[in-house]
């Protein structure tokens, strides 16, 4: 008798899971788990048609505004230069970077420059939270698309002018966003003041004023440099990197009037970019001044017209120092200048 139990027992089971079909085994079988609707990726705009006034700061009006590609895959950044009166000279500036967000269908920041590298000490600083917002400035020199790191995506070249009652240093950053994230690759600060601009190939050049040492006699003071560095900024294709890879230097004055003389000294002043400007040389043993019959440097007096042939190459010294050596010194309308002597 039991195996005949067992058999109709079966019977009977097999006969249920048959009715019941699916349904009826899922509930045997308890309640079972939701699976949640994948979430389809929104699909890229086109950078060019967003409206750009609810991405900016209030109150901030656009002064320009770059469409590249700064991260890999497709689809465009926007970048956004902008600027906001705030009762000083200058404006207040802002820059920011967006990247349109796929998890969330929208476009967010990618980079602020007032918030960048930290809120608490940004590349920019919002100044109108500041009891002296006028004294001290930051104004955007340059904001350019350049491609200097390869790999088909663009970086972004940024100057910013800095200063408090007079100019400070010129500060110079090439940015990458290949990674996700902003990463300085070039950085660079002048000692005072400077301009950087794009090139027609894609690099930048970087001009800067040259001062000789504090403590030597050829310092006129902060305001008056004794020349101009200019660099060329660029990649280093031999070592994958962002470098400089030309520089040259020009002195002011080569050609102009005595200012003063000292033992070891020679300031010379002339017109150099529609204002006076200040060269110094050093005087040594070797430097000649022509013609032979005139005398020494001791001779020359402030006023003389003189030609100065500086000693080459000239080259930088630390903290960007310029101290020419004059080796050779030609007096100009001698005639005149001993007449007027008299």
């Amino acid at each position: 008798m039991a195996p005949r139990l067992v058999a109709a027992a079966l019977l009977v089971l097999s006969a249920l899971l048959v009715s019941c079909g699916a349904k009826g085994t899922a509930d045997l079988a308890g309640p079972q788990p939701t699976v949640p609707a994948s979430p389809r990726p929104a699909a890229t705009p086109d950078a060019r048609s967003v409206p750009l006034e609810p991405l900016i700061p209030e109150g901030a009006t656009i002064d320009k505004v770059l469409y590249g590609r700064l991260l890999p895959g497709e689809g465009e950044q926007i970048i956004v230069y902008s600027s906001r009166d705030i009762g000083c000279a200058d404006r207040q500036d802002y820059l920011q970077v967006f990247a349109f967000d796929q998890a969330f269908g929208e476009w967010k920041p990618l980079f602020e420059a007032d918030r960048w590298p930290s809120p608490a000490g940004p590349f920019i600083p919002d100044r109108e939270d500041f009891s002296d917002r006028c004294k001290g400035y930051e104004v955007l020199d340059l904001v350019e698309l350049v491609e200097m790191e390869g790999g088909g995506t663009q970086d972004l070249a940024v100057a910013l002018a800095t200063g408090k009652d007079e100019p400070g240093p010129l500060l110079l950053k090439v940015f990458s966003f290949r990674l996700g994230a902003a990463e300085v690759i070039y950085d660079e600060a002048t000692t005072r003041g400077g301009a950087a601009r794009l090139l027609a190939d894609g690099r930048v050049a970087l001009e800067q004023g040259t001062y000789p040492s504090q403590s030597g006699p050829l310092w006129r003071g902060s305001s008056n440099p004794n020349g101009t560095l200019t660099e060329v900024i660029g990649r280093n294709e031999e070592y994958g990197q962002v470098d400089v890879l030309e520089s040259s230097l020009d002195l002011y004055c080569r050609h102009g009037a005595v200012d003063e003389v000292k033992d070891d000294a020679l300031i010379v002043t002339c017109d150099a970019d529609g204002e006076q400007r200040f060269t110094g040389y050093r005087l040594t043993g070797e430097t000649q001044v022509l013609p032979r019959d005139f005398g020494g440097p001791g001779d020359l007096r402030v006023g003389q017209e003189v030609s100065v042939s500086a000693a080459e190459p000239l080259e930088l010294g630390e903290d960007w120092e310029l101290e020419p050596v004059a080796a050779e010194i030609r007096v100009l309308n001698q005639g005149q200048a001993r007449l007027s002597d008299d």
